[in-house]
């Protein structure tokens, strides 16, 4: 592929996720993706076939480029406490940069679109791929190693994520806050735990 062909996917993808974003899944559409490039809408179809597969695209570029903006701070994560601090931050910068709006459309679409569905769900699993990398680092010489899988452990998370971020409109950020720091409380303990404690914890609950 040439590199003008990449440049239009490129901004393709950008505009759709930029329409998506400020006007709501309703109102994307190839002329109005197009408009946003600057293209023309013939190049939506040419490059990607349907409205449907370029928001796919869109979806799962965009969290590629999100996850590998953290990945650093998901690298240097070595405890569960610190898993919850990094997941508020997150979620915060994440909001502030409008990829939970975009996010919300593309799951609400996704319940009645399997194309989209699909898309949605492989762009979820790259979030837990990573989660369950961390957690499979953090859990080792936990008390939960042995009665928790780190990759179930991540789909939990994931999904308590997403839920989080759909319902963020309805929520302040004081309640995000509570459950927050309910579970840091939860995560500061057992990462506290001595040698011994740890020991009869492992032992009660295998």
């Amino acid at each position: 592929m040439t590199a003008k062909s990449e440049d239009t996917k490129r901004r393709l993808v950008q505009a759709a996720i930029d329409t998506i974003s400020s006007e709501g899944i309703a109102k994307v559409s190839a002329r109005s993706i197009a408009e946003r490039a600057g293209l023309a809408q013939g190049l939506v179809f040419y490059h990607f076939g349907t409205v449907t597969d370029l928001i796919g695209q869109a979806c799962l570029e965009a969290t590629r480029a999100r996850i590998d903006r953290y990945a650093e701070r998901f690298d240097a994560v070595d405890s569960l406490t610190e898993l919850v601090d990094l997941a508020d931050r997150l979620h915060r910068e994440e909001r502030a940069a409008g990829t939970v709006a975009v996010l919300g459309q593309i799951l609400a679409a996704a319940q009645v679109d399997p194309a989209l569905a699909a898309a949605a769900g492989e762009a979820l699993s790259l979030w837990t791929e990573r989660v369950g990398d961390v957690l499979r680092r953090v859990l080792v010489g936990s008390p939960f190693e042995q009665v928790i899988a780190p990759d179930a452990l991540a789909e939990l998370v994931s999904a308590a994520f997403v839920g989080i971020e759909l319902t963020e409109p309805t929520r302040g950020d004081d309640d995000l806050d509570r459950a927050l720091g309910s579970i840091r409380r939860l995560t500061s303990t057992v990462d506290d735990l001595g040698p011994v404690a740890r020991r009869a914890l492992r032992s009660a609950l295998g």
